[in-house]
């Protein structure tokens, strides 16, 4: 039973208690009556909010237009894209920021080969007159040099034809018509996948050579052009990279304009929200939201569940209002973390050279110590906010992803559950008991190996909360609690607190009383890993149906002075163990007789390190042939232990003698068998 599982139970007992409450509050973003799209995004990329009045979808791509200019030109000095992205002309990551722009979100256009760059800034800006690029043959009347042209498009787009020329009207300095000026000598290629040597500045390195590469689609490639308008129509396919090469033959090349055009839907339009403040940290409950595919046929848009296309969002949250760390290098060359005002301030770089000196920008990172990391993907609407209660600000992301250029993701609507705090602080420390400052605070143990766990709790109340009369944690399968404590001193089952059956993974604990003051606990149970690792997360509960609020998370820190691991994860030491353990039959002699004594023979059988497994367990003689099946079951790692109590298929006792439990456990990496003999004996 999970956590959203458990959040969910507590919903429906408080909705029930109550007769249906009111429920805690939500931010809404979009839909009729949530935030506009456009108002609270951060920045966003390839998505259109006016199709659909509230709802966001991905931007379609109109038959015709060039996809390397804006739709509608604006005043701006640098050109922009169909997605109204600025256009870079710096090759990596590290120009783009001086000019304060994104890789991945900003368009780029940059040359190789030839030593001199003339003018390729002006191919997208739309003036199709005057020359933007020379390739010029050399006066030895040597061949004119090998030069390329690369484009990324920020975003793949569905590209299927492409165009490029000399300006069509007008005369070079040697009264030579320009249109005849076309390049003779081309290769077009195109590729979808970022790789490294085309996202950052230095390619030589990372392919071994300085000479042109081309993409992994080769459009069109010929040394005998004769057409001053080059028009190339290939198939529909989503392209994020072009890359144009020129030269190589005795003629002068000049471009006047770039153009690329397609149609349908991009393969992916992104999202990032402007971190949300609530005025107060608050816990935080599901996210819902109502999102529909949608496929063109014919010129309609007709919905199509079955269509290819991805919904992904992803959260975190903070204390303070940017998420963002800066730094500026000081004048020993290292870096000092600065605010916002003081790092753009700061003389941005513009080559590797200049990064490094004093008073120059340096690195913008994730602010890890104020914001949590990026969550991940939630599976579905309505599951539990992953992001950590606590926080007064909230961050989203998303990403609408399609596999088909005609099929199309809608978004109408998102919507954040939040509820003030029930305490001020909740945070929890995992030790072994006798072990309160494991090396490193680091808490390893035996993979499969029972051992006593010690759970420390601590709560603090600051200011007026509601307070909390239950807690809940997570914690491995098969957990035994030993006993629990309040405030140092040892608390009664069923005075002062009653344990609930919540399934293997849980132990949720009710007091007749809430606590609304600092309060500390002290949990020590049994149990093992099964798994590489284990967080034992969990949250406090307010029961009472009229307080309207949301469980809230417990953290990870100090929460006992003499305890020094401040973490709630536990790491398993023993990672080469078999997917299926050893398998072991009590007692190897059984008599089903029904007389209360050995009658059923139990089969213990761990499973480590797996999410999802197929387990069979079989009896069978000793030609092999199968007498019963024990049990058939899909689940992961733990500890197992199936019992037979001597019946056959037909469920008659089987005759004594000797039998093999077969025990198969079927996963990704193959089946795992193991066989064990048990006797019968009447």
């Amino acid at each position: 039973m999970g956590r959203t599982l458990i959040r969910a139970m507590v919903a429906l007992i408080l909705a029930s208690a109550s007769g249906g409450q009111q429920t805690p509050a939500a931010w809404v973003v979009g839909g009729g009556q949530g935030v506009p799209w456009a108002e609270t995004a951060l920045r966003w990329i390839a998505l259109d909010d006016s199709t659909h009045p509230g709802a966001v979808q991905l931007q379609e791509i109109p038959t015709g237009i060039n996809v390397l200019r804006e739709r509608v030109r604006s005043s701006a000095v640098t050109p922009r894209n169909i997605c109204e992205y600025k256009w870079s002309f710096n090759r990596g990551r590290l120009g783009m920021e001086a000019d304060t722009l994104y890789l991945g979100w900003h368009p780029r256009l940059w040359q190789g080969g030839a030593a001199e760059a003339t003018g390729i800034r002006s191919l997208v800006d739309g003036d199709e007159l005057t020359p933007s690029f020379t390739n010029a043959q050399p006066a030895t009347d040597r061949p004119s040099p090998v030069t390329w042209i690369t484009v990324d498009l920020g975003v793949p787009l569905a590209i299927d034809s492409l165009s490029f020329f000399p300006p069509q009207n007008g005369l070079t300095n040697a009264n030579q018509r320009l249109r005849d000026q076309y390049p003779q000598a081309y290769e077009v290629s195109r590729s979808e996948l970022p790789v490294d040597w085309l996202l950052y500045e230095d390619e030589t390195s990372s392919t071994g050579s300085a000479r042109y590469h081309p993409l992994d689609d080769i459009l069109a490639s010929t040394f005998s052009n004769n057409q001053s308008v080059v028009a190339l129509s290939f198939p529909l396919r989503f392209t994020r990279f072009l890359r144009l090469k020129f030269g190589g033959v005795k003629s002068t090349g000049i471009l006047s304009e770039i153009k690329a055009f397609g149609k349908g839907f991009p393969a992916e339009g992104r999202y990032l929200s402007q971190p949300h403040a609530f005025g107060q940290p608050v816990s935080f409950g599901n996210v819902t939201w109502a999102f529909t595919k949608y496929r063109l046929i014919a010129g309609q848009v007709v919905e199509a569940p079955e269509a290819p296309v991805a919904f992904t969002l992803r959260t975190r949250s903070g204390t303070d209002a940017d998420p963002q760390s800066y730094y500026v290098f000081d004048e020993l060359g290292r870096q000092q973390e600065v605010d916002r005002d003081a790092y753009f301030a700061a003389t941005p770089p513009k080559t590797s050279l200049e990064s490094g000196l004093p008073n120059f920008r340096g690195a913008q990172t994730e602010d890890v110590g104020n914001w949590n990391a990026w969550s991940i993907a939630y599976p579905q609407s309505g599951d539990q906010i992953r992001s950590s209660d606590g926080r007064q600000f909230l961050q989203f992301s998303f990403e609408i992803t399609t596999a088909d250029p005609r099929a199309f993701g809608l978004l109408d609507s998102l919507s954040f559950q939040t509820a003030p705090l029930l305490a001020d602080s909740v945070l929890a420390e995992v030790s072994l008991e006798g072990q309160p400052e494991p090396p490193g605070g680091r808490i390893e143990v035996p993979m499969g190996v029972d051992t006593v766990f010690v759970y420390d709790l601590r709560t603090a109340f600051k200011s007026a909360r509601q307070g909390f009369d239950s807690i809940e944690l997570d914690v491995p399968a098969n957990t035994r609690l030993l006993d629990l404590a309040i405030g140092g001193q040892p608390a009664r089952e069923g005075t002062d607190f009653t344990l609930l059956p919540a399934g293997e993974d849980h132990l949720i604990f009710t007091f007749p009383q809430p606590f609304k003051a600092d309060t500390s606990f002290r949990v020590r149970f049994r149990s093992a890993l099964f798994q590489p690792s284990a967080f034992f997360g969990g949250n406090i509960i307010n029961r009472d149906p009229a307080s309207q609020s949301l469980p809230q998370s417990i953290e990870a820190g100090d929460a006992r002075p003499e305890v020094k691991s401040d973490r709630i994860q536990v790491v398993a030491t023993q990672l080469n163990l078999q997917i299926l353990g050893q398998v072991r039959v009590l007692p190897a002699i059984f008599t089903p007789n029904g007389d209360g004594v050995n009658d059923q023979a139990l089969i213990e059988m761990p499973i480590f390190g797996v999410d999802q497994a197929h387990v069979e367990v079989e009896v069978c003689d000793l030609s092999g042939r199968r007498v019963a099946l024990v049990g058939a079951l899909d689940t992961g790692a733990g500890a197992y232990q199936p019992s037979w109590g001597g019946a056959d298929d037909q469920g008659q006792c089987v005759p004594p003698g000797l039998y093999l439990i077969k025990v198969k456990v079927k996963v990704d990496q193959g089946t795992f068998t193991r066989i064990k003999p048990v006797a019968v004996v009447y």
